[in-house]
């Protein structure tokens, strides 16, 4: 289990994508199919080859609907570069602006732990939960032991305050720099 799954419920609004008819995308890759083989055949005939006219139409209509469905999936295209260093050194910085997962990540926990700050139920129905989980992980992998299997132990080894944490429902969430501390303890088990 990762930290991406213990967050796994969507806040994010749908991506909306531009659909044509399907009437005018099966028009038009029937369309790009008949060119080519007509162009393919013509070409054929100029250099006196020969070619089946069924076998040519189906080619290229598999080729039509292949490249739909490729266009369809959505996969964004690369940003232009400009002045970038050369020699095909990266420049170190990172485009925030793409639609890639670590982005959508790192943005669903912002908001989950911004919204944790500014109400103690939602810290505690959300983030204790899920760290929670990441110590007992923690625990498990690298000590053998587990919250429920020997707490005795688990409190030893993650220290009061984040036991107190992880244990009893909190009056408020605790402040960014006591958290950040935490959460360090947490890491270094």
């Amino acid at each position: 289990m990762g930290i991406e799954d213990l967050f796994s419920y969507s806040d994010e609004r749908p991506v909306q994508v531009r659909t044509r008819r399907p009437r005018v995308r099966w028009f038009t890759s029937v369309l790009a199919a008949a060119a080519g083989t007509a162009i393919t055949y013509f070409l054929l005939r100029a250099s006196e080859l020969t070619a089946s006219l069924p076998v040519l139409f189906a080619s290229f209509l598999a080729l039509a609907v292949l490249y739909r469905v490729v266009t369809s999936v959505g996969i964004p295209r690369r940003p232009e570069r400009s002045g970038g260093p050369a020699g095909g050194e990266e420049p170190g910085h990172y485009n925030w602006t793409g639609g890639d997962g670590l982005r959508r990540a790192v943005g669903r926990w912002e908001r989950v732990l911004t919204w944790s700050t500014e109400d103690a139920k939602r810290f505690h129905r959300l983030t204790v939960p899920a760290l929670r989980e990441l110590a007992d992980e923690r625990l498990r992998q690298r000590h053998n032991v587990t919250i429920a299997s020997d707490e005795q132990r688990a409190r030893e080894l993650l220290g009061d305050q984040l036991w107190t944490l992880l244990t009893t429902p909190p009056k408020r969430a605790p402040k960014a720099r006591q958290f950040a501390s935490l959460v360090t303890r947490l890491e270094e088990l």
